[in-house]
């Protein structure tokens, strides 16, 4: 017999609907973002939220939708126990040597779980650094490592669900040429500190568009610009370029066009080893 109302086993089994709308309710909440939280993270583009959710391991669903990724982030962050000083000094780090390069405080504060990211956060990492369409890039357009195979390009487009570039040379600007993410670094802005005295890198040798191996020979000097602190110009010697007494010359490159060495800006630790301890057979 069918409970009525108003009777305990009515009152013990509510109707469905009550059940769903109980759940409607929880799911809001746990979507709802902190009051706490005097941050708006909803203001982040999705590719900022992500590399907050990659660095930290925060756990969301692979199709959440961009305010979802926010409330995730504000939830950790009020969660999180900060500690100001740390935290500038790791920002003062990152300003120096560069928004790519890895710093102490990074890896102190990044998840790890014991394994190498997915592929879909490397994707993601690439796609944050990707080139942008009218950057000039250096590219490698030979299948070879011989001397000079990377040249100077232009970005006509970067394809991110297969991670490749559409670029054109700056001499031949009549053909695209295909390139995989691999085979394009992006240009320096003088601001890094990345190179010192000896050095090994590659730079655009005097009236070509060609990069070949060369050596820092000096230190760079810092100027003062607008914009902060920046190397404008690196003085290198490059290699095979002795003269008729056998001596290798100083030549003056502007820093943009000095890179370092591929293996170098392509590493990534990830990749180098995976944690996870083997199986017993």
């Amino acid at each position: 017999m069918a409970p009525t109302a108003g009777s305990p086993s009515a009152a013990a089994n509510p109707p469905a609907a009550a059940k769903a709308q109980r759940r409607g309710a929880y799911k809001q909440q746990s979507r709802a973002y902190p009051r706490g939280v005097c941050l708006d993270f909803r203001k982040l583009g999705g590719l900022s939220l992500l590399s907050y959710i990659d660095h930290h391991g925060v756990p969301v669903r692979s199709d959440a939708p961009l305010h979802e990724l926010a409330v995730a982030v504000a939830r950790h962050f009020e969660a999180s126990d900060v500690d100001e000083e740390e935290c500038i000094s790791g920002f003062l780090e990152r300003l120096e040597k560069g928004p790519t390069a890895p710093t102490d405080y990074t890896f102190r504060t990044a998840y790890f779980d014991g394994r190498g990211p997915p592929v879909s956060v490397r994707k993601r990492r690439r796609t944050k650094w990707a080139a942008r369409p009218g950057e000039q890039v250096a590219a490698k357009v030979t299948r070879t490592d011989e001397n000079g195979s990377w040249i100077l390009a232009v970005v006509q487009r970067y394809y991110a669900d297969t991670d490749t570039y559409d670029v054109q040379d700056e001499d031949d600007t009549s053909k695209l040429i295909r390139l995989p993410w691999s085979h394009v670094m992006r240009l320096s802005t003088g601001t890094e500190g990345r190179f010192h005295r000896s050095t090994d890198c590659m730079a655009i040798f005097p009236e070509t568009t060609s990069f070949y191996r060369a050596k820092v020979s000096k230190n760079p000097i810092w100027k003062l610009d607008k914009s902060g602190p920046v190397v404008k110009e690196i003085i290198v010697k490059f290699e095979d370029d002795e003269d008729a007494q056998g001596r290798t010359p100083h030549r003056r490159v502007p820093s943009r066009y000095v890179i370092p060495l591929p293996a170098d800006y392509f590493y990534d630790e990830a990749d180098d080893v995976d944690l996870v301890p083997p199986t017993a057979k």
